[in-house]
């Protein structure tokens, strides 16, 4: 059967019997994405959803002075996937790539639209979706550096373990030298 992280991270948007997982199963796609391959470009549609296996990959944007600024870290057992590019399916206005070698399912939005014709069950990943806006909810409020690392600590702590520092940064929308800070305060509390 299937990777068993990827069954329950789907038991979380609801309940799919063994027939369905089968279904599923025949859908889903492995991509073997080397370190610093691209998933989805800017100005491409994004069209699949995918589970991270292993690895981690990074959504960006590249701004007028050629940085990287972080939209958001994704590691093992997480879903992936540009919201709104899916959603709408408008070009990206972001590049997904990888942090380091990594290892994908992928569930295109064909295969979605099949299994949905096949049991209306399949309604229920639409669940998967409101992940990736809850962290545009998260950077919408007005957080300072200590509540957004501290979030990040309680809520995601693989990704501090997992990205450097400079990433993290552009993630929390801070500078590398008050991530270096607000580090310092919460190991000296």
């Amino acid at each position: 059967m299937m990777h068993n992280p990827l069954i329950e991270s789907l038991s979380r948007t609801g309940s799919y019997s063994e027939k369905e997982l089968v279904f599923l199963e025949k859908e889903l796609r492995l991509r073997e994405l080397k370190k610093d391959e691209v998933l989805l470009n800017k100005g491409e549609v994004c069209s699949s959803l995918c589970f991270i296996i292993s690895g981690a990959l990074y959504q960006y944007e590249i701004d007028s002075d050629m940085n990287k600024n972080i939209i958001d870290l994704n590691v093992a057992n997480e879903w992936v996937l540009n919201h709104k590019s899916f959603t709408l399916q408008k070009a990206s206005g972001y590049y997904i790539q990888s942090y380091e070698n990594t290892s994908v399912y992928e569930l295109t939005i064909e295969s979605i639209h099949k299994l949905i014709a096949l049991s209306q069950t399949f309604l229920q990943m639409g669940k998967i979706l409101e992940h990736s806006v809850s962290r545009i909810d998260f950077f919408d409020r007005k957080y300072t550096p200590d509540e957004k690392y501290l979030h990040l600590m309680e809520n995601r702590p693989e990704l501090i373990r997992k990205f450097p520092q400079k990433l993290i940064a552009s993630f929390l929308k801070i500078t590398p030298e008050t991530l270096s800070r607000v580090r310092n305060r919460f190991s000296k509390g």
